[in-house]
């Protein structure tokens, strides 16, 4: 495997950066005694390293810009949403996120399958198959994170299930955000099926040739 060296690239200075911020609060909000917000904080900074720990311990590598739209949505979550209250701010916060959580998904789904498909398998699965697999693969992680977050209300007293709107419960926020995760994975599984159909489009393939230069250096 050939090393890549070099100066810091764009999605490393943008963890780094997202990573900084996230280490100064944490120390702040110990030094001030607000102990509450320490294992949210730890949570984001550890899953900044979701990308890196794809990449060496499960060989799967996500293109620069996957990786900082991924960061940068583990700190809009975390960090603003959740510490900074930005999902009481604005109404559209959870919606936006989750939406592009189904999004996300669906494309880590896709690019699994398809490139595991394409170089790997010695079967050679269906365009419908490999959609599909992403589809639910988002629609499933999806129903975890609903479950992490009614485990964290119930037994540990957060409030990740909003409550914005008079009368609102945790059904309505629960069933909202399953919702905007379908229509993100659909969007997805829409647009795999219509690349592997095509073989051309302007969204997976700079995805792809990304991967495929990433791939050829080990």
């Amino acid at each position: 495997m050939k090393k890549l060296s070099g100066p810091l690239k764009w999605n490393e200075i943008v963890g780094w950066g997202v990573r900084i911020i996230l280490i100064l609060a944490l120390i702040k909000d110990i030094i001030s005694g607000k102990l509450d917000t320490i294992f949210p904080i730890i949570l984001a900074l550890l899953l900044t390293f979701f990308p890196n720990i794809l990449e060496k311990r499960f060989r799967v590598y996500l293109p620069s810009s996957m990786q900082v739209i991924i960061i940068l949505f583990i700190f809009a979550s975390e960090y603003l949403g959740e510490l900074n209250g930005f999902y009481y701010r604005f109404w559209w916060w959870d919606i936006m996120l989750h939406t592009t959580s189904g999004f996300l998904l669906g494309i880590v789904g896709f690019m699994f399958v398809y490139l595991l498909n394409e170089k790997y398998l010695s079967v050679n699965l269906s365009p419908f198959f490999i959609v599909l697999f992403a589809f639910c693969f988002a629609i499933t992680m999806g129903v975890f994170w609903e479950f992490y977050e009614f485990g964290m209300d119930r037994f540990l007293g957060f409030d990740m299930q909003k409550f914005r709107f008079p009368g609102e419960d945790g059904l309505v926020d629960t069933m909202t955000d399953l919702i905007v995760d379908t229509l993100g994975a659909l969007v997805v599984s829409i647009l795999g099926y219509m690349y592997i159909k095509e073989k051309h489009d302007l969204f997976f393939s700079k995805l792809f040739s990304e991967w495929f230069r990433k791939d050829d250096n080990r």
